[in-house]
């Protein structure tokens, strides 16, 4: 018997071997391709083209990464594409904003039929970071708590009614009681940046802190931003003193209708391949990818451009999903009333 187990346990070993060197085998001389679902230029397509310089030397065998843009629909489009599209052979993964993997529970885009994909059952690879958004006003405004933005009217700005910056201040109205007004038509980031420095405007809601770090740190060094409010399940290390919005919900159901919306920042800048990815070179992503935002050439280099790491495995971008697509339909219908954009028929 004795004879019989270790057999098992030699054979058990030499299997687990025998994967590996296939998936090593399989990823010598060969290509990845990245698809981001947003343009080029972009947060998102920037992380990817970082990414893309490291991560293949963390892969036995040391493929090429390339990346290709399919911007459309919120990353709508390269999500499909990955999902029912791509080739289900380790080569093609695809980086989504973290706002679609919610799309079939909330329905919100289009006729709320447009995502063919199952969130549970895609290959999760992983996230990059932790999204964390804040609310910031300008340090000549006279807000300096939300009990202020509850009594006086702020105006923060947008580029158009379905981006962060207009999403969190109707998701902070409808279950902070604040009073925001956001004003449409700006040009994106910088043009919200721009209208705050020029006293357009007094607030920028839905930022990302990790964009706010790095395209304008000066103005939390020197003082000329005041973070208000942070929306993330955990405080932000680099903001202690800075409370949560989950504090300032008026009823429960506000408060889950919050944290359902803010699921998405646990997942910030995600990776995710096709399903029924073989399952040796699916664990040989994983692994890798994990390795490299932990290698200290990937962090330094990150530290250079200001680029956060914060990442997460694919089990915790699968258990957000579970954790999101399992609430209450009350609370889910709730939320998808904020999100929706569209103008109801009269």
């Amino acid at each position: 018997m004795k004879r019989l187990v270790a057999s098992a346990a030699v054979l058990a070993t030499a299997s687990v071997a025998a994967q590996g060197a296939s998936a090593a085998d399989f990823y010598q001389g060969k290509s990845v391709t990245v698809t981001v679902g947003s343009s080029a230029g972009g947060g998102y397509d920037g992380y990817a083209r970082f990414l893309a310089r490291h991560w293949g030397k963390f892969i036995p065998g040391n493929p090429k990464f390339i990346v290709k843009n399919m911007p459309g629909a919120g990353s709508l489009k390269a999500t499909n594409f990955i999902y029912n599209v791509a080739p289900k052979d380790g080569l093609h993964v695809a980086a989504i904003q973290n706002g679609v993997a919610f799309e079939p529970l909330f329905k919100v885009m289009g006729k709320g039929r447009e995502a063919k994909f199952d969130p549970l059952k895609i290959s999760w690879i992983g996230a990059t970071t932790k999204e964390t958004s804040v609310m910031v006003v300008w340090h000549t405004t006279p807000f300096k708590s939300i009990e202020d933005v509850r009594k006086t009217r702020v105006l923060t700005g947008s580029s158009g009614p379905s981006t962060s910056y207009a999403v969190y201040p109707r998701l902070m109205n409808a279950t902070m009681g604040t009073n925001i007004r956001v004003v449409m038509g700006y040009n994106g980031t910088s043009g919200i940046t721009l209208a705050l420095e020029r006293g357009e405007l007094q607030a920028m809601t839905g930022w990302d802190y990790s964009s706010l770090a790095s395209r304008k740190g000066d103005w939390l060094k020197d003082g000329k931003v005041r973070v208000l409010v942070q929306f993330a399940r955990k405080k932000h290390p680099k903001m202690p003193d800075v409370p949560l919005a989950s504090e300032f919900t008026t009823t429960k159901v506000n408060r889950d209708v919050l944290n359902l919306i803010a699921e998405r920042q646990e997942i910030g800048r995600p990776y995710v391949a096709p399903p029924d990815v073989p399952a040796d070179r699916l664990k040989l992503l994983r692994a890798s990818y994990q390795t490299m935002l932990k290698a200290p050439a990937t962090l330094k280099e990150a530290a250079k451009l200001r680029i956060e790491i914060h990442s997460s495995t694919a089990e915790e971008c699968l258990e957000t999903m579970k954790r999101a697509y399992s609430a209450d339909k009350e609370v889910v219908a709730a939320a998808r009333k904020i999100l929706l954009t569209k103008k109801k028929k009269k």
